[in-house]
């Protein structure tokens, strides 16, 4: 055994040593890592050079040259694998939190693999690239113009996943195209657009187009309304009511506040930008929707409407006295509905006749609020079509379902005869039509006839005793003891309240 075998036996040992060494260092720190198999590959690669230098096998031999070419190849790919395990995946991705995309570092490993196989065609294989290259420059320049289209794609995708103007789940805008992101690769873009339609646009149309992302730089998003109203109403008016309608809505964002500006005068209206803000994009014509509903109803019940365009029309006049007759029918409507309610059986036909006078019909849509836990009052609502949910809510803001109310049945009571507060919070779960009886009709009544308080407050007094009994059984909380002259104290209550000596 010559000096030359054991230095080469030495060697070969060491590189055992050195492949054991990365192993268990690779599967402690990076168990699910393919590095393992390219260190494995590469000792043996490694190996068989050294075993051949043992024996005498010379360099120029084909196998030596093919295992050295291995070795250093096996070699130059593990380092890659390491400085994209360092680079790319940690130093950048979880410090610096930079992305870069998978296919840009595939590309870049791939031209350095491609650097080191030609150096070692050259400088071991002895290959002449020269009539290589030339060849090799003319296909590229045939497959480049057959690919161009290909290609721009490609590098347009590379350029947009680097900047990353967008990414999975975000709503964006690309020309005439608006939807949510479901794909993004090296050639195209994918979105769904609210018809449930994939649109598949090329990353070279990206690159080139106007991109809105209406996720950046958070997830609010201003939607933007025009109503039209008569000249004669006016402008403060009719912003207070619809900042009011707004202010009220779910999915309608509380800050930044909903705005009402006055946009022009036209022909036959005045046109207001009604401006609001929401945070799911997603609902968007779904929210625009309940918007423009709620403030139609909201118009309605403050006794404005949206003009018509002007037009020349045949007039149809309608008679006085058909007129009073819809006007009579509707107030016969009225009186029944009252006629109905418990708490007015103490009241003659003269008396209900009087307050319907004094009262009016309203229309709400479904999931609007007609009154709000804890805000003042002074009117009672009867349900002369549709169904209502009432609710209550703790300090917590957890909220309790208590009953569903249906035509006939009556709420508020207690503020219209005594003005406390609103104690639960009533929405609409349909389109529904109330009557809404108000403190000043009452009053009329009280002050002509101040006989009818003690029967009215012994309705009342029955009717406090209900609701107590069902929102114990809900909530599961006693409330207060009963006072002993409770109908004494209604009494005083209702006194103080219209003011009755």
């Amino acid at each position: 055994m010559n000096a030359q075998m054991i230095i080469h036996g030495i060697q070969a040992i060491v590189l055992g040593l050195s492949v054991g060494l990365i192993l268990l260092i690779i599967r402690k720190h990076a168990p699910g890592s393919k590095l393992k198999l390219w260190v494995l590959l590469a000792g043996i690669a490694g190996a068989a050079y050294l075993v051949m230098k043992m024996f005498g096998v010379p360099g120029e031999s084909t196998f030596s040259k093919m295992a050295l070419a291995a070795t250093i190849m096996l070699s130059s790919n593990i380092m890659l694998q390491i400085l994209n395990l360092l680079l790319w995946d940690y130093l950048l991705k979880k410090q610096v939190d930079v992305h870069i995309p998978r296919l840009v570092i595939d590309i870049i490993n791939f031209i350095v693999l491609a650097i080191v196989a030609v150096a070692l065609l050259n400088g071991i294989f002895g290959v002449k690239l020269t009539a290589f290259l030339v060849t090799s420059t003319v296909l590229s320049a045939v497959i480049g113009l057959s690919l161009q289209d290909i290609l721009g794609n490609l590098f347009a995708g590379l350029a947009l996943q680097m900047e990353r103007p967008y990414k999975l789940g975000e709503w964006i805008n690309v020309g005439d195209e608006e939807g949510v992101v479901v794909q993004m690769n090296w050639r195209t873009l994918s979105i769904r657009t609210r018809s449930g339609d994939h649109v598949i646009i090329p990353n070279a149309t990206v690159s080139k187009d106007i991109v809105t992302n209406y996720s950046r730089p958070d997830r609010n998003h201003m939607c933007r309304i025009s109503v039209g109203m008569a000249y004669a109403d006016e402008p403060g008016k009719m912003k207070r009511i619809i900042i009011s309608i707004l202010k009220k809505m779910d999915g309608v964002l509380d800050a930044p506040s909903p705005r009402v500006f006055l946009s022009k005068f036209d022909d036959y209206s005045i046109i207001y930008d009604v401006r609001f803000w929401i945070s799911e994009y997603h609902r968007r014509p779904e929210l625009e929707n309940a918007v423009r509903t709620r403030i139609w109803y909201g118009l309605k019940r403050n006794g404005l409407t949206i003009p018509f365009p002007i037009r020349d029309v045949t007039i149809r006049e309608v008679s006085a006295e058909q007129e009073d007759r819809v006007n009579e029918n509707m107030k016969q409507d009225v009186i029944r509905e009252l006629r109905n309610i418990e708490l007015f059986k103490p009241l003659s036909y003269d008396q209900i006749d009087e307050l319907a006078a004094n009262s009016s019909k309203l229309l709400f849509s479904k999931g609007e609020l007609l009154v709000q836990q804890g805000d003042s009052g002074d009117s009672l609502f009867i349900i002369s079509d549709g169904e209502v949910e009432i609710s209550v809510s703790d300090s917590t803001g957890r909220r309790t379902h208590l009953v569903d109310l249906h035509r006939g049945d009556y709420f508020g009571e207690m503020s219209l005869l005594t003005g406390e507060p609103r104690s639960a919070s009533v929405t609409a779960i349909c389109e529904t039509e109330v009557i809404v009886v108000e403190k000043s009709g009452m009053a009329e009544l009280l002050e002509q006839e101040s006989s009818i308080l003690e029967p009215l407050s012994a309705m009342l007094e029955k009717r406090m005793e209900d609701l107590s009994g069902r929102v114990t059984k809900q909530t599961g909380k006693k409330k207060s003891v009963e006072q002993p002259d409770r109908k004494e104290h209604l009494i005083g209550r209702i006194r103080d309240f219209f003011g009755i000596g």
